[in-house]
Parts: structure tokens; C-alpha cells; sequence
């Protein structure tokens, strides 16, 4: 790389290959020459470097080069990364005008620990007739890291990462050097093999792994070469990523050169390659032993030796591994074939039952692939169709052409859709039919035997009444049960039907009718993902499809660190009339660093406005910042966003991690609801860590309610009621948080009070008040539920609102719709329940009240979900469940709210959240 340095500028260079062009084989789709280029991003040359794609990022100041084929970014090191408060990382990666990106990030670290990611400290560009390059360098522990991201000319469509690892200083031991890919969620799909053998006892089947436990990840590594990362199913244009480890080795500075052993290791949420710094005294060959891992505790990169890392990442435009090993094994035998169940999945297996490949057939039926050079015996294909059938068909490896006898398989049956109406399609099997899986990518990703499945499959099917509705629904041949809603205010229409093979049977039932009106209120989902969402691989409209199906209001999107409007797609599909949304992002802190050891968890601000050009949309910086400085961002921001903490009570993909209120940041240890914010511990939410400044407790509403666990919302409960007892009043949430088709999007939810009485439903001809609407959120004029209705006021006020005097009647009254059970109403007062009564048949109660002091009181109403009831089956795992924000009591009349403080003993409410009444 020396002789870089005396290249010509990026700029000069690109010139003189815009003069070569079709010279170099490089074309562009107008047929224009479009040469290699690398740069830096600037405002002049953004709109014709940046790549496309859900999960395409990279902004002004970030680094790209490109060859008319692949076109890669590299995140500049003043912009963060996933995991470390600095860039200098691969972050979008894909086609050049194809906008296929799904790429997450590519972080180099030490160690396989999170918290030995290598830190870039400069980013350079070259472009040479051999190639392009980005040249990224940096440091740790006394190791000096330089990495050459180069693509060479058209029609390569591999990048090639070179790493070399030198030792400049003393520091701690460097004894693994990696990569890890992120893919949350399984939003890319591993499947792994070592290509010197080709082949694998993994495949998309992987060992349970403990990141967090260092002995216990060991049991995950393992020796392969290969991670073939497939794009989602269902996201279009298709892409997968063939990542490959082509050679480490170590140059000793006595002139020899040896070859060092590679690890590997996959997880739901990440993919890694690498390999040792040394050589070992044994082991390296077939799977790793703790003989082998005991030896890096006196390994270590010594001065004057270097390590020389080399992978690449091939790209394809189909979402199959065959995809990428077809690329591999050119050389190898064709196996062709024919069936009769379009785009039906395909697993192949050698003669030793290792999966080789995967692939899927055409939309005609048929298929073809490579198998590794030399390949013989006999192989096995389990075939999978689109609506659940398996079978198996063996062949042998013979010559360089095999063609398969077609293959038959039970024809499915096909349901009519109706046309033109809105609805959400439960499908359940009855009998011996097993629940459909409806868009399954059938690829059987399993991390320690649980199947993570595709994000855009679920038994469920949403028609948003626009042409875009399928027409038709295949079934495997049994018997069903359809449910058809359009969420808990609406009446549910139900059939049962069998349906044969190849049977058209038309869906005749009633559409869904409205049932209940909410003059004047606002059904609003406020942290929702899709494919722009690092951990999500749900496409857009099915993303709004299955919103406006809920029957809900307002969409708020809240991808993670990428700031991304979903109103061009519901103009798109025609939708501007039944929902509006509004632009957030969620703010993901994963970096442990020093000012923030346990990081600052999630938190979602909007609304936001969309900064196109800017790296991640204009999002938020997360890493390394505590919540305080966050807060401060948001609030300097036009309009006064409003900052949302999420899940605080919850573990997840990162252990914990995202969980705000089990470690607070900086303590390591939970807050404490029974004591005091003034006590050790609890006091890092109300310290300072600059005059003037805020306090990590200055977020303005706290997600109480996420998704369908009860248990979770009792715990963030107490410590909401702890909150509000010491005078910190934040408005309480209800979310879905949505990233799969799995996860029920609006529900739970908000129903904000927008106008009270009047006509609500906001649409093109009466757009939504923004500064009206966020100043209910605020104030915390609504509530969450996921089902009921609640009316609830003290004279005339309602949640969020302050009553004045001493004595007062409470009136509940509640509403659901036939097929939503709501059995009891519950009473706290000052976080203690104080009134548990059943539901009296006309769902109304009048409860006089008396408050010898300023006091607060909130409500909460609940029902039981018998199995196999409708609501269980259209929203399974939920409970009909709804709660308010507080009605604060101000009993002297003096004007001032005093919070009543935290009583001796604490309610139970706070002292055993889970042990409370259900």
C-alpha cells in the first residue's frame, strides 16, 4: 500500500477512466461510460455515488467506490457505526442503480468482543486501471489496522476487504482479529459452509450462542470459511451476499509465512469470520476444542510480525444461496430439473447429509445449480412448496449434466380474495390442518433449534382494498377457519370451508362493519418498523397494508437510527385517505464506552423531518452518549420533538441492553422503585453532568405497554408510578412495536384526545394538526389499550387533565366491541389499587371519591381471552387490556399540583410489580 500514496486524486483519476470507458468493460444502463470511482460524498456528487436500497444509509462525508456493478459505502469515522461511537465501516454494499441494498455494517474488532471494535481514525480514496480502493486506518491496543475495501473493474462483482494487523506500541493482547455483520432479527439470513470441503453440518442451522459469556461463545465457533447472507424473501429487487475468508496468514519479520487457523460463528442477530494472530502449537484443523481456545491466553501479535487478513463479498441478484455457490463451483456439475410447484424451495444435501445448497425454483417450475467441483454419491433435495409440502428426491452425481426426472406435488387449493375491501384475513387450520404459513421463506434458519422465521410470514393476510390486493390465496388442501377484522373496533366475520387441490373456492363473507366510533380521538401506533429498520426485512407495503387493515389512524415511523417518511408510499398505494404518519426514528445506543458503560438503551423521538442527504437520514447520535445529551438533541430540534423512552424493562437482542431501566447507563444495576431518586443508584436519572444541562429522566413519555407482554408493563409500571409520586410526570405509552408480519402492528395503541366530540379521522381534505396533536401526547391526553375504550373524567376532566377540590365522582365508562372480553376495572390511586370491581353490565361505574391530599389516579380495565375465542384468534398471545395516564387531583385548590411522595410502605404495585392483582 505504499505506493498508494503517490497515486493521482480520485478526481483526476476518474477523468481519465471517464476517457477510457467502454475501454475498462464498464457500462452503464443509459449504455454511458460510468467508470470506477472512490470519493468522499459531497453535496455536488451525492445524487450520482450514493447506492439505493432499504437499508441504504451513507450520506455527505461518507466514502464510496464503485465500478458499474457493485457500489459500496464506507461510513466517514465522525459518523457512528451500530456498535462504536465511530464509522469507518462497511455500511451499505449492493448493486450500482439497482437499489437492492440490504447490507447492515461490517465492524472490524478484536477478541470477538463488543468492546474491542477497531476505532478508524482516517478514511482515503484511489482509483487506479487496476481498481478503486477506500483505505481505512486505525488503532488498538498498540496495533496499527489499515483496511482496503477495492473493487476491481467491471463486470468483478466482488469487493475485496484486505486487513493487515502491525503491532506499533505495547497494549493488550490481540489474539483474534474478525469481522462481525450485523443482520438483527435475522434480517439477513446465514448459511454457512467451509469451502474446503464444500460443506457444512451447519447450513442455516446454528448453535445457540451467548455473546455475553466469552467461555460459553466458544461453543459456537466454529470452522468454516463461508456465510452466505441471504436478502429477505419478499423484498424487492433480491440480493445475497457470498462472504468469504479467501486467506490469513502471518508475515514473521524473519521472512517466513505461515498460515493461521480461521473461526466462525453465527447468531440471530450477526455473522462472524475471522482468525487467530499466531499459529497455535495444536489444533486449526476441523472444529475448534478448548485445547485450542487455551492457547490464546498467551497469544498475542508480536512487534515487527504482520497479519494479513483477506475476504471478499460476492454479490447476487437472486435471494438463494445457489445464487452464490453457483459462482463458486462454475466448474462443477449442472443438476436441472422441472416441478410442477412454482417458486417452491429447494435444500440440497451430499452423500454425508451436510446441506450444500439452497435454492428456489422459477416461476414455471423450473430450477438448476452447481454442485462443488468433484462431487460424487448420492445426494438428497427436500423439495418445499409455497403452502407446505415436503418430499424428497435423491439423485446421483454423475457427469457434468444431470437432469432430474419433473417432480409432481399436491397441487394446492386456491382461495378468491374479495375486491376492493379492507380487511385483515386470519387463516386457521381445523382438524389436522395445520395453520398456513403464509410467505414463509421456507429456509429453516434455526440459531440452537429455534426457527427464526422469515419477517414477512404469519398466518395472517392483509387487503388494504386497493389493486394491489392479491387476488387469490393458496392453501394446501384441508380444512379452515378465516376470520375476517380490521382491528378491535370492528366486528370480525368468520368461515369454515375445505378446499381440495386444485379446487377455486371464492372467499364469500361479510366485510367487516365498524362497530364503535371515536369522535375526536386519534388511534395512533407510535414506534413501528419495516425493511428500513437494520433489523427488519418487512417489506413497505405490506408494512401499511397490515396498518391500515388494524383500522388505526396514525403510522409513526421509528426505524432504527435512520430517519425514513412512509407517506410517499401510502400515496403510492392510494392510502393518503385512510391513515396519515408521521416521521420518527428510534434511537438505538448499543456501544458500551465510557460515558455510557451499559449504554443509554432505546428511545424513540418524533415527529422528525427527513434530511436526505445526511448520513442515516439525519439521525440522532446514540453511542456513548448518555440519555441527558440525547434528550438535549431532540429538544433543540424545530418543532420540540418528543422523546419516547422505549421497552426500558426489556432484554432482547442486546441481553439487556435496550432495556434502559435495568441498568441506568451508568450504574450497571436497576432503578429501584421503592426508593427514592435521590439514593444511590436511582440519583444517576436526576444528576447533572454539566450546569444547565438536562438529566437522563428529561424524556417526555415512557413506553409502558410494548407489544403483548403484561408482564413487562406491570414492571415499567412501578417504576412510572414511582416517578409520578416524586413529581416526575411523563406521559405513559402503548406500542407495538412492530418489525414482522408476526408481531400485530396498532396494537396495542394510542388514542389520543385530538378534538373531543368532533370528527377525528385526519385525511388529505383535514390534515392533521401536528402541534395540536403532539401537544395531547405531552400533556398525556390519552390512553393505551389493546381493545376496550375508556371514557374516564372527574367531573370534566380526563387524563392528563387536573381536577380541583377535595371530593369528586370518578365515571368509567367502557366500550368493546361483542368478540373483545373485558371483565374487571381497577382503581389506583398514588400507584396503590385502591377500587377492583367487575365490569357491571351496562360498563359503567360512578365511584365517589374523597382526597384528604393532592393526589394522582389512574385506571386500568381488563379481560380474559378464553382459548380459541376470536380474539384469541385474531390477536394470540394479547390480553384485552387498556389503561389511562394519570388524572392529578389537586384536593387543596391551591393551584399547584403537590406529588403526594413515596409513602412508608411502598403499594405492592411497586414493591412486586409481578405479584400485584392481575
Amino acid at each position: 500500500m505504499g505506493g498508494a500514496r503517490h497515486s493521482l486524486p480520485s478526481r483526476v483519476v476518474s477523468a481519465l477512466l471517464m476517457a477510457l470507458g467502454l475501454a475498462l468493460g464498464v457500462e452503464s444502463g443509459a449504455g454511458e461510460p460510468s467508470p470506477l470511482f472512490a470519493d468522499q460524498l459531497n453535496a455536488t456528487n451525492i445524487g450520482r455515488l450514493r447506492l439505493g436500497g432499504p437499508d441504504a444509509i451513507a450520506g455527505i462525508g461518507d466514502w464510496v467506490l464503485g465500478n458499474g456493478v457493485v457500489c459500496a459505502a464506507i461510513a466517514d469515522p465522525s459518523h457512528e457505526s451500530m456498535l462504536s461511537d465511530r464509522g469507518g465501516v462497511l455500511v451499505d454494499l449492493g448493486h450500482c442503480g439497482r437499489d437492492d441494498d440490504q447490507w447492515g455494517v461490517l465492524q472490524p474488532m478484536l477478541n470477538l468482543s463488543r468492546e474491542e471494535v477497531i476505532p478508524v481514525e482516517s478514511v482515503r480514496a484511489e482509483v487506479s486501471a487496476e481498481g478503486a480502493r477506500v483505505i481505512t486506518v486505525g488503532r488498538l491496543h498498540g496495533i496499527r489496522v489499515d483496511t482496503a475495501y477495492a473493487l476491481k473493474p467491471a463486470p468483478a462483482s466482488a469487493l475485496t476487504i484486505r486487513t493487515t494487523l502491525q503491532r506499533e506500541a505495547e497494549g493488550d493482547a490481540a489474539f483474534i482479529v474478525a469481522d462481525v455483520a450485523i443482520h438483527g432479527n435475522g434480517q439477513l439470513t446465514p448459511f454457512t459452509l467451509d469451502t474446503r470441503t464444500w460443506s457444512s453440518p451447519l447450513g442455516f442451522e446454528h448453535p445457540s450462542v451467548d455473546v455475553d459469556n466469552i467461555l460459553a461463545a466458544t461453543d459456537a465457533v466454529l470452522r468454516a470459511d463461508l456465510h452466505v447472507l441471504l436478502g429477505a424473501r419478499g423484498l424487492e429487487p433480491e440480493i445475497a451476499y457470498g462472504w468469504r475468508l479467501l486467506d490469513i496468514h502471518i508475515e514473521r519479520r524473519d521472512g517466513r509465512v505461515e498460515p493461521l487457523a480461521h473461526v466462525a460463528m453465527n447468531g440471530e442477530h450477526f455473522s462472524i469470520l475471522g482468525g487467530y494472530t499466531d499459529t497455535l502449537l495444536w489444533g486449526g484443523e476441523g472444529p475448534p476444542s478448548l485445547f485450542e481456545f487455551a492457547q490464546l491466553l498467551w497469544m498475542d501479535l508480536d512487534a515487527g510480525d504482520r497479519v494479513v487478513f483477506l475476504r471478499e463479498i460476492s454479490l447476487a441478484k437472486r435471494a438463494t444461496v445457489s445464487a452464490i455457490t453457483d459462482l463458486l463451483w462454475a466448474q462443477g456439475a449442472r443438476v436441472r430439473g422441472r416441478m410442477d410447484a412454482p417458486r417452491a424451495t429447494l435444500h440440497v444435501f451430499g452423500p454425508d447429509g451436510d446441506p450444500i445448497t439452497q435454492l428456489e425454483a422459477s416461476d414455471t417450475g423450473e430450477f438448476g445449480f452447481h454442485l462443488p467441483p468433484g462431487a460424487s454419491g448420492r445426494h438428497r433435495i427436500e423439495v418445499l412448496s409455497r403452502t407446505g409440502g415436503r418430499q424428497e428426491i435423491f439423485f446421483a452425481a454423475s457427469g457434468l449434466e444431470i437432469r432430474l426426472d419433473p417432480i409432481t406435488t399436491i397441487q394446492p387449493g386456491r382461495l378468491g380474495l374479495p375486491r376492493g375491501e379492507i380487511m385483515r384475513l386470519t387463516v386457521v387450520g381445523l382438524e389436522d390442518t395445520p395453520n398456513p404459513r403464509l410467505r414463509a421463506d421456507l429456509r429453516r434458519f434455526r440459531v440452537g433449534g429455534r426457527e427464526i422465521r422469515g419477517h414477512s410470514e404469519s398466518n395472517h393476510l392483509s387487503l388494504a382494498g386497493n389493486a394491489g390486493d392479491p387476488v387469490h390465496l393458496e392453501l394446501a388442501p384441508g380444512r379452515y377457519r378465516v376470520l375476517a377484522s380490521r382491528g378491535p373496533l370492528w366486528s370480525v366475520s368468520v368461515r369454515e370451508f375445505s378446499l381440495g387441490p386444485g379446487e377455486l373456492l371464492p372467499l364469500d363473507l361479510e366485510p367487516p362493519v365498524r362497530l364503535l366510533e371515536t369522535p375526536g380521538w386519534i388511534s395512533a401506533d407510535f414506534h413501528v418498523h419495516a425493511a428500513p429498520s437494520d433489523d427488519s426485512g418487512l417489506p413497505l407495503r405490506q408494512r401499511i397494508a397490515d396498518f391500515v387493515a388494524m383500522g388505526a389512524d396514525l403510522i409513526v415511523s421509528t426505524e432504527h437510527d435512520n430517519v425514513f417518511d412512509y407517506a410517499p408510499v401510502i400515496d403510492e398505494m392510494g392510502l393518503s385517505d385512510r391513515i396519515q404518519s408521521l416521521v420518527g426514528v428510534e434511537i438505538t445506543s448499543t456501544y458500551k464506552g465510557p460515558e455510557t458503560p451499559h449504554t443509554a438503551g432505546h428511545s424513540n423521538a418524533f415527529p422528525l423531518v427527513v434530511q436526505p442527504n445526511a448520513y442515516r437520514g439525519g439521525a440522532p447520535d446514540s453511542q456513548n452518549r448518555r440519555l441527558a445529551r440525547i434528550a438535549e438533541d431532540i429538544r433543540a430540534l424545530p418543532g420540540r420533538p418528543i422523546l419516547q423512552l422505549n421497552h426500558p424493562r426489556e432484554g432482547g437482542v442486546d441481553s439487556g441492553l435496550g432495556s434502559y431501566f435495568s441498568h441506568l447507563s451508568v450504574v450497571g444495576e436497576p432503578h429501584d422503585p421503592t426508593r427514592s431518586l435521590t439514593t444511590p443508584g436511582n440519583r444517576a436519572l436526576i444528576e447533572r453532568t454539566r450546569p444547565g444541562g438536562l438529566r437522563d429522566l428529561d424524556f417526555d413519555a415512557v413506553e409502558l405497554l410494548n407489544g403483548a407482554s403484561m408482564e413487562r408493563y406491570r414492571m415499567t409500571r412501578a417504576d412510572w408510578f414511582a416517578f409520578l409520586l416524586q413529581g416526575e410526570i411523563r406521559t405513559a405509552t402503548a406500542n407495538s412495536d412492530s418489525h414482522n408480519a408476526t408481531e400485530t402492528i396498532a396494537l396495542p395503541v394510542n388514542y389520543v384526545a385530538y378534538s373531543p366530540g368532533k370528527p377525528s379521522p385526519p385525511s388529505n381534505e383535514s390534515p392533521l394538526d401536528t402541534e395540536r396533536f403532539m401537544q395531547s401526547v405531552r400533556q398525556g391526553r390519552l390512553y393505551g389499550s389493546t381493545g376496550p375504550l375508556l371514557d374516564v373524567q372527574m367531573g370534566d376532566r380526563g387524563p392528563g387533565d387536573r381536577f380541583s377540590g377535595p371530593r369528586g365522582d370518578l365515571e368509567i365508562r367502557v366500550r368493546a366491541a361483542p368478540w373483545v372480553p373485558v371483565d374487571e376495572v381497577r382503581v389506583f390511586i398514588n400507584g396503590d389499587l385502591k377500587i377492583r370491581r367487575p365490569l357491571p353490565e351496562n360498563r359503567t361505574l360512578r365511584l365517589p371519591l374523597r382526597f384528604d391530599a393532592d393526589a394522582f389516579l389512574t385506571v386500568e380495565v381488563e379481560g380474559h381471552a378464553v382459548p380459541g375465542s376470536l380474539y384469541a384468534e385474531v390477536a394470540p398471545g394479547y390480553t384485552p387490556f387498556a389503561f389511562t395516564n394519570p388524572i392529578f387531583v389537586d384536593a387543596d385548590r391551591d393551584g399547584v399540583w403537590t406529588p403526594p411522595g413515596l409513602p412508608s410502605p411502598v403499594p405492592i404495585s411497586l414493591s412486586d410489580p409481578l405479584a400485584s392483582p392481575q
